[in-house]
Parts: C-alpha cells; structure tokens; sequence
C-alpha cells in the first residue's frame, strides 16, 4: 500500500490489486451474500490501518480474536477489534459517499467484553481503490452524544461530534493510556444451556436475513459474548439448509414421503380445534388429492410462533398436476402473524405470485397452478426478518 496525506488530519491508503484479491478470497467462508461483502470490506480495512499503524509511534497491533474466532464477528456484525497493549480500537468501515456521521453496531457498544476505548470512522471504496481513516471517537463519547437506532440497532454520532486530526489519536493514546475512555456497561443476563441451543438452531439458519435483529438484543448480546455459543452459530450457518433439497413431489403420488412432511391428521391430533376447523373449511381440495404438511418455526425467540404449510397434488392427465399450497396457524393460534407472506417464486427467484395475511385471516392460500412432471419451483414463507425457501420438483 501506499499513502497520500489529502488532509494531514487524516489518512488516505491506496488499495493493491493483490489485497483486493486477498480479501475477497478469504471473505468466502462467509454463508450470505452480505455477510461475504461485510468480510471483504472489513479485510481490506484492517489491511490499511495495519500499514498505518506500522508507520506510526504504536505499539505493536494484534487483532482480537484471530482466525479461526475472527470469521465469526463478521457473519453477523460490521467491524474490527485491535489490540494495542492496554487499549481497544474498533475500526468500523463504511461505504458510504459521505462523512456526515458515524453508524457504530450496538454490539460495539453494549456487550461488556467487546466495548472498545477507541472507535475509528474509515471509508472503503474498493471500486475506487483507497481507503481513508477520518475520524474517531471514544466509547464515552458515543453513549453520551450519539443517538441510538433502535430499528437496525446502532449508535450514531454526528461528524461533528468526532475528532477528526488522526494525529490527536496518536497523542491521546500515548500521553493518557491510564485515562478511562469508557463508560459504564452493564454486563448481559447469563443464558441457559437449553436457550443457548434452541437460539443457534433457530438462527442458524441462514436464511435469516438479520439475524442480529430477529431477537431482543439482552438475549443476542448475550449469545453472541459466549465464544462458545458465538462459534456454534457461525458453524451452523455454515452447513446446508435442508430448505436447499428439492421435494420430490412424484415420489408423493407413489405414497414416498419425506419426514418432515407430515399427514394432516397428525397436526390435527396434537392441535386445537381451530386448526381442524382451518383445514376442513378452506377450499380448493379434490377429490382424490394428496395432502401433506410440514411445520414451519418463524424463529421468534422464547414465544416461538409457528405456522403450518400446506401442500396438495390434485393428479391430472398427460402426466400434469394441479397444486394447491395453503398456510395455516398452528400452536393453539386462530389467526396468522399479520403480514406473513407465502410465494410462488421460479427457480430464478422471479416471483410468479404473492399473497399476505391481514388482520384476523385464520389461513392464506396462492392460488392453484399446473405443473408438469420435471418442472421446479420454489415455495417462500417469509415475516419479518425470517424467510425459508422450500424447493419442489414434480
């Protein structure tokens, strides 16, 4: 790398073609899309401020928690940890055209052993091939100044609010290390073990768009400062949804089934009447169709809330069927979460059709369509931050 000094209160590093490679290759450990661009972002950034700091009158850096624990930061939260003797640094990059505030994730802030002394504002621009280092804060500063977002839960601080002489960072560190930077963190409740297990099994899924949101944050604070648990859940992210096997759909019309695709009767059994009465009054099942349904887990935490997805084949001639696919309340519940959504999507994820629950609709269904033996397509159940895709091929 190379350095260009635009403003002297900051820094600026170019960005070689060979780092640019480098990260990228080692981002792809990464489950989601996201989660891999988080990873490349934040390699090309710890790449600079290390070629920075070098140059510098610092002590030697180490970043907090090495590979194999460093992948498991960015699989769920922007940012980096180093270590400089006595001290905590969190770069947090970003992409953004502007300077005008800094976006701190509260996992940064709020889980006692990952809250830093120092905070640092760096700005990525692979395409452009630079990286500039403009500002930076300290921990007690973002809890008194900054506001908190409670929707995608960060600590934003206006710029001017930040120091923005990179050589006062210099300064401050070397002539007030026994100086507190922190304010006070109160520490998270302990999880149980039946907890821990049941979060990494519902969140593992990758699926799950933002998983750092899709539970309080006392609860996802506290699962991810475990290490054990942390390591747990990027691993489980890692391995294969089984939303990615293909239903056979004429192994059905020969009585194959797969497990977790269960006779009505079966939820009938160990459900309320409500869900009986669901099933016998929704419409659109021949006579001589197959039935088969599976229950879904909306990863709610603690209240788990579920829902039931409906398949049924109604076999047709010249090796055609007509589908039907319906989802239904489970768990004593009369009425579906509002807003839950069920699509019929192409394998190119095209959306064929939609359909959303309003207030007090105690089923939603799409409406019947055909299909040839051969043909794939998929079946996407989605609220809130949760989405599974079930595939099919008939």
């Amino acid at each position: 790398m190379t350095c260009a000094f635009a403003d002297p209160r900051e820094w600026l590093s170019e960005i070689s073609p060979a780092i640019q490679a480098q990260s990228w290759q080692q981002s792809q450990v990464y489950a989601t899309p996201s989660s891999r661009w988080c990873a490349y972002i934040n390699q090309i950034c710890l790449h600079a401020f290390l070629d920075w700091i070098s140059t510098e009158d610092f002590p030697k850096a180490s970043v907090w928690y090495s590979f194999p624990g460093k992948p498991a930061f960015w699989e769920f939260v922007n940012g980096t940890a180093i270590l400089l003797e006595g001290k905590r640094v969190v770069l947090i990059p970003s992409e953004a055209i502007d300077d005008t505030e800094l976006e701190v994730p509260q996992e940064w802030v709020d889980i006692l052993s990952w809250a830093a002394d120092y905070y640092l504002a760096v700005q990525v621009k692979p395409d452009s091939e630079w990286v500039r280092i403009w500002g930076y804060t300290t921990h007690e500063e973002l809890k008194s100044l900054a506001h908190y977002d409670s929707v995608d839960r960060t600590y934003c601080i206006d710029a001017r609010h930040l120091t923005k002489d990179l050589n006062a960072f210099s300064l401050s560190y070397q002539f007030c290390r026994g100086e507190e930077m922190k304010a006070a963190v109160a520490p998270l409740p302990q999880l149980s073990t039946e907890q821990a297990k049941n979060l990494v099994q519902r969140l593992g899924n990758a699926s799950f768009r933002f998983s750092r949101l899709a539970v309080p944050f006392k609860t996802w604070g506290a699962l991810l400062e475990n290490e054990q648990w942390r390591q747990r859940l990027y691993q489980q992210r890692q391995q294969p949804q089984s939303s990615q096997v293909r239903v056979n759909l004429s192994f059905w019309l020969e009585g194959i089934y797969d497990n977790a695709w269960e006779a009505i009767e079966t939820f009938l059994l160990f459900n309320s009447n409500s869900l009986a009465f669901n099933f016998r009054s929704s419409s659109g099942f021949g006579v001589g169709s197959i039935k088969r349904a599976k229950l879904i887990d909306l990863g709610m935490e603690i209240e788990s809330q579920k829902v039931v997805l409906l398949v049924a084949l109604i076999p047709e001639d010249n090796q055609q069927v007509s589908i039907r696919v319906q989802l239904h309340p489970a768990n004593e519940e009369f009425y579906l979460p509002v807003n839950i959504k069920l699509a019929l999507l192409l394998e190119s994820e095209e959306i064929i059709q939609q359909v959303q629950a309003r207030e007090q609709d105690n089923y939603i269904q799409l409406k019947r369509f055909d299909g040839e033996v051969g043909e794939c397509f998929r079946i996407q159940v989605a609220f809130d931050s949760y989405q599974i895709t079930e595939n099919f091929v008939i």
